[in-house]
């Protein structure tokens, strides 16, 4: 087999700064495998890679980096006013703590007088305009959604591994490895993310399990220690403040974590047991670029209704589709809330999650960008739990939807950097992914109703909608109608049938009921962008109507 340097990218200083470290701390290249290698060729490697890892585990880089991430993180931050404990060096500049600068909201208020003026001597053209800027953001988001799919279909970047090769590693080389799990009144769900974690392929001494309890949630606690469980696993209790959020308590656990490598599992999640193992292969099948490795998520209740089929045809379709066709397209990934797996010393470089994001997950996959830094897709799967109910449903969605907004103020507030250090690619992506997705939730009932108007009164209406959509602007607007539903159905069908989910096929000609939920959370969270940016929503688990078994 031969065996080919990975090469640095080319980057700037403030890149270079956050992984020349990680880089000389090896003293063996990191390598890329040939796909033809042999078994006992990939066997060699890696373990030469794991005895590098383990000399390298408690090298002055990670004790300097953890001792740096503590005193930087236990600084008290102003939020409105206040001081609070954040548990995070919160950068002003990528942080959500501020929803909106003074500069986004004076370009705002500048915009909608625009409009206002335009609208009163102009109405139909600045109607125009705006049907032509949605035609175009909506055919360029399908466009690029059919490329990265015909490349995924044709050949997935996901990092694959034999598991023959695994087990030939036995257990004596592997790093270690902390477990977060973030809960908060999550007593029913305890015992089976327990049973998830002790089936992990994984050597016990090399296992860090902290339960991450808030400081009024005795009930959980209790019903962690009546579990009686071995050393690995221990109870941390997260100080009351706030922002109350998921973000806040992980970087709390942060500061305790003593593992090479970390990853979040939520209660109710159940990992692939060759997850962590798959993980740490995949660092070693990449530079040092990448920062992140984020394995698939699906459900163990997909089929227990309606909703849970629509939610695993989301699912579906956004884990094997479009997060690995932007990692074709070497763009940013919103990450995945569960089973992101870090290099903990790196991720102290980053700063940890931000504590005033609600959908952290997804902010922190575009911060790793920031610096040139890359997420990397593992074939790796983790169950979690679908959410049976609508009302229940509606709070989880409402939230992400509320961290995209967050998300994309946040990365909107200097655009021109992105062009300036030449990182377009993620600048498309924060447009069509992270800005676009969630402002069709809004668009989609308007549209919909524009077209039952005109299928009904199309005699009526025709000199109208003519004015309103140009000749080019009409063909890009029906392409999007006709092929891009038919597109967006079809690929369900191959999300589908490549996690060979037959069952829920039945559940896609009613996806518009799904898209118009979307639509209600969006709403909801867009009044909670306003009223109360930072307020977490407590998403209910355990009412799976299975027993899901690892």
């Amino acid at each position: 087999m031969h065996l080919r340097p990975t090469q640095r990218l080319h980057t700037n200083q403030r890149t270079q700064r956050f992984y020349q470290d990680e880089w000389s701390a090896s003293t063996v290249s990191v390598l890329a495998i040939k796909e033809n290698a042999s078994h006992s060729e990939q066997i060699a490697y890696y373990r030469e890679w794991l005895q590098t890892e383990r000399v390298q585990e408690n090298d002055q880089y990670s004790v300097v980096a953890r001792r740096d991430y503590a005193q930087r993180a236990t600084r008290p931050v102003s939020f409105h006013g206040q001081p609070v404990r954040a548990f995070a060096p919160v950068d002003h500049a990528l942080s959500a703590i501020t929803t909106m600068t003074a500069g986004q909201g004076l370009a705002l208020v500048v915009l909608i007088a625009l409009l206002a003026g335009v609208a009163v001597l102009w109405p139909v053209p600045l109607l125009a305009g705006i049907v032509a800027v949605l035609s175009i953001i909506y055919f360029t988001n399908f466009a690029l959604t059919l490329v990265t799919t015909a490349q995924v279909v044709l050949r997935t970047p996901e990092t694959r591994l034999d598991e023959r090769v695994i087990a030939a590693l036995g257990d004596e080389l592997w790093p270690s490895y902390t477990i977060l799990c973030p809960l908060y009144k999550e007593v029913a769900v305890v015992p089976q993310f327990v049973r998830a974690i002790q089936q992990l392929d994984y050597p016990r001494a090399r296992l860090q399990v902290l339960f991450l309890t808030e400081e009024d949630d005795a009930a959980t606690r209790e019903a962690i220690l009546a579990l009686g469980l071995p050393p690995q696993f221990a109870v941390v209790t997260v100080p009351e403040g706030q922002p109350r959020t998921k973000p806040r308590a992980c970087n709390y656990g942060l500061m305790y974590a003593t593992g090479r490598y970390i990853v979040i599992f939520d209660a109710e999640d159940i990992p692939d047991p060759l997850q962590l193992k798959k993980a740490v292969l995949t660092f070693a099948n990449h530079g040092p670029e990448v920062a992140c490795v984020q394995a698939k998520l699906s459900f163990y209740n997909a089929r227990q209704n309606l909703l849970t089929r629509w939610f695993a045809l989301e699912y579906a379709l956004w884990f094997n589709f479009t997060l690995p066709g932007l990692q074709w397209a070497n763009m940013s990934l919103p990450l995945g809330g569960t089973s992101n797996h870090f290099r903990t010393a790196l991720l102290r470089r980053l700063g940890g999650w931000d504590p005033f994001n609600v959908t952290e997950d997804c902010d922190l996959g575009l911060r790793l960008g920031h610096y040139h830094l890359r997420t990397a897709m593992v074939d790796s799967v983790t169950l979690e739990e679908a959410n049976p109910r609508v009302r229940n449903w509606v709070r989880q969605r409402s939230r992400w939807t509320k961290g995209y907004f967050q998300t994309y103020l946040v990365h909107m507030r200097r655009p021109w950097h992105y062009l300036r250090e030449g990182r377009l690619r993620e600048f498309i992506s924060l447009q069509l992914i992270i800005g676009a997705s969630p402002a069709t939730f809004f668009i989609n009932p308007i549209l919909w109703v524009l077209l039952a108007v005109y299928i009904a009164f199309r005699t009526h209406v025709a000199p109208f909608y003519n004015a309103l959509y140009a000749s080019p602007i009409y063909y890009l607007a029906l392409a999007c109608l006709v092929f891009g539903n038919f597109f967006y159905v079809y690929v369900y069908l191959i999300a589908c049938a490549r996690t060979q989910q037959y069952r829920l096929l039945l559940a896609i000609p009613l996806i518009m009921i799904y898209w118009l939920l979307m639509s209600v959370a969006a709403v909801k969270a867009f009044g909670q962008l306003i009223t109360k940016p930072h307020y977490w929503e407590k998403t209910q688990h355990g009412l799976a109507n299975t027993s899901p078994s690892p």
